[in-house]
């Protein structure tokens, strides 16, 4: 049309906006997230908690187990809040989805916590054993306030005993395999100076004086089980400073009454098990050098660990109750020369003078031991001849062997004083004395076994 006027670029009508999305887009989105989403925050959550608390070398399979049955009950309630939601907003298939698809990416959890959780408890467990072996090092330093330094910084809190018995050679830390056999970390068996050395570090420390005593068994357990009497002097002396008298005079050596960790060794036998019983001869000499004295059952120890003539009359010059339980005729003497009688065999093969022990046998009865007063289940005459009958004479057998046999027999089978008058002979036969050689021959068939048992007993 003339005369019109075409319209400006400016006033051109305004163009659409664009699309926007709508609510229920934005919803739907929002359940397929968060139901993706919490499978594996979740599992996240479930892993750092589980390498946390079952991450240390002491879990076992046990506490693995409780973690996986918390884990699938969480497994079974995480989705429901998310599916519930997904329903009421009507995108049930959006929550399924990402419900789904999340619970496959939380699975990689399980063998996951597995991985981490074994490796932070080796790694822990590595970590303990370094710092023992540190604590090795600083006991060579022969620094005894370095030494009570690095006792009380082990890992777990390591009581004096438990700590000398890993110095020794013993146990230090356990590592749970939960599967299969159990892993221990052993302490390095180090020279008895040194265990000696450790356990004046704790004799001087601030240590309750039961566990210094505790420690001090430990390292006497290692220094028996060495067979180093030698050492013993040393060994007595700091256990003299640990009493309330350390100049008493024939103070008593028992065990101590602690209660506490000793790790793999025992601290709560006897000392005179491990001294007397191991050492014989040696070892009561050692006792009495050290000053110490006997209770009474120590007394009775120390009569069966008597291998000559010599040491009884040392102890009965120490200590005269000694000759008051053997000349009054009480059991300690005649226990003594029962459990005597069973090695009596062996010691005339591989003693190197078979005169000793038969001079001891002599000894004791002169004492007042008498061996038909014994309680035992064999008489010592029985089990004498009993030994020496399952024994192998050899060509090798001397004269003086012989003869100490003889003597030794002579001693422990004293005819009864109804057997020195002698009865008139009857040539018929007997059924009395047939039955009584026969109980006779049960009897020696059962020697095998009673002799087993009394040896159990002695040891």
């Amino acid at each position: 049309m003339a005369g019109s006027v075409p319209p400006l670029p400016h006033d051109a009508p305004p163009s659409a906006p664009p699309p926007t999305a709508t609510p229920g887009a934005r919803r739907s989105r929002a359940v397929f997230w968060i139901a993706l989403a919490a499978y594996p925050l979740a599992a996240g959550a479930w892993l750092i908690w589980v390498v946390l608390t079952r991450g240390t070398e002491t879990a076992d399979f046990w506490d693995y187990s409780d973690a996986l049955l918390i884990g699938a009950l969480v497994a079974l309630l995480v989705p429901l809040p998310v599916l519930i939601w997904g329903g009421l907003s009507r995108r049930i298939g959006q929550a399924l989805l990402g419900v789904a698809i999340g619970a496959v990416i939380a699975v990689f959890a399980l063998p996951l916590s597995f991985h981490l959780t074994n490796a932070r408890r080796v790694q822990a467990f590595d970590d303990k054993k370094a710092r023992y072996a540190a604590f090795v090092a600083t006991v060579r330093s022969h620094d005894h306030a370095r030494i009570r330094e690095a006792l009380r910084a082990l890992p777990d809190g390591f009581s004096a005993p438990k700590a000398l018995c890993a110095f020794g050679g013993g146990a230090t830390y356990t590592f749970e395999r939960w599967l299969w056999f159990d892993d221990h970390a052993y302490g390095e068996a180090v020279p008895s100076a040194d265990l000696l050395e450790a356990a004046a570090a704790v004799v001087d420390g601030t240590w309750p004086r039961q566990e210094k005593q505790a420690a001090l068994l430990v390292a006497l357990h290692y220094l028996s089980e060495r067979d180093e009497p030698a050492r013993f002097p040393a060994w007595a002396g700091l256990w003299r400073r640990t009493l309330e008298q350390p100049d008493a005079a024939r103070p008593l050596l028992l065990a101590s009454d602690y209660r506490g960790d000793t790790g793999s060794c025992s601290a709560a036998r006897d000392p005179a098990d491990a001294v007397l019983k191991r050492w014989h001869d040696a070892g009561l000499r050692q006792w009495l050098q050290a000053g110490f004295g006997f209770s009474e059952e120590q007394r009775n120890v120390a009569l069966r660990a008597l291998r000559s003539k010599a040491m009884l009359q040392e102890l009965i010059a120490a200590d005269p109750e000694f000759a008051a339980m053997l000349g009054a005729g009480r059991s300690e003497g005649v226990d003594a020369l029962s459990h005597l009688s069973y090695e009596l065999s062996e010691l005339l093969d591989r003693g190197p003078d078979p005169a000793v022990p038969a001079e001891l046998v002599e000894a004791l009865r002169i004492a007042g031991a008498d061996p038909r007063r014994s309680e035992h289940v064999r008489k010592p005459c029985a089990a004498f001849e009993l030994s020496e009958s399952e024994r192998r004479p050899t060509l090798a057998d001397s004269a003086a062997r012989v003869a100490a046999a003889a003597r030794i027999h002579h001693a422990l089978c004293p005819p009864d004083a109804a057997d020195q008058a002698a009865p008139a002979r009857d040539d018929r036969p007997d059924p009395a004395a047939k039955n009584a050689e026969g109980a006779a021959a049960n009897d020696r068939q059962a020697g095998m076994n009673e002799t087993s048992e009394a040896d159990s007993e002695r040891r």
